[in-house]
């Protein structure tokens, strides 16, 4: 291996981990202003698609382990904006459901997103460049993380 590449600044992982702090760091005075965390928001953002949905389907669209995703749901449950629900067929199954506060929440938020693209000034060609790009990496990193387990097992 060629000693450059163990330099910091040659390491797709830092670049990732920089923008992501990045984009939160610009998301959250935003979030604050509806008492809310980043992760908080991109879990609302799944009820206000779906309005109830089995916790581990959650856990699936927002890419989040179960111990992750559990006290983020207690939180918005303690806001009063989601209520969890034992599935009455299968009572190992618990229901997360979006409550009436929590749908009059999607009108306060509702500007994020022009608010966020007022401050990265980004026109949709590059939005919609940046986010075939993303997506193109996490499939590659999913696939490369499957190969990893894969080879784990042998």
């Amino acid at each position: 291996m060629n000693e450059s590449e163990l330099r910091l600044d040659r390491q797709i992982c830092f670049r990732l981990y920089r923008a992501s702090r990045s984009i939160i760091r610009l998301y959250q005075p935003i979030l604050d202003t509806l008492n809310i965390t980043y992760p908080q928001y991109i879990t609302m953002l799944v009820l206000w698609e779906d309005n109830v949905i089995d916790f581990k389907d959650l856990g699936r669209r927002l890419d989040l382990k179960t111990g992750t995703l559990t006290p983020i749901v207690k939180n918005l449950e303690q806001l009063g904006y989601v209520q969890r629900e034992q599935n009455r067929e299968d009572k190992r199954k618990i229901w997360v459901k979006i409550t009436e506060t929590g749908k009059e929440l999607k009108s306060r938020a509702q500007s994020i997103p022009e608010s966020l693209n007022h401050f990265i000034n980004m026109d949709q060609e590059q939005y919609e460049r940046y986010a075939f790009l993303l997506d193109e990496l996490v499939d590659l990193l999913k696939n490369a993380e499957t190969k990893q387990k894969e080879k784990e097992l042998r």
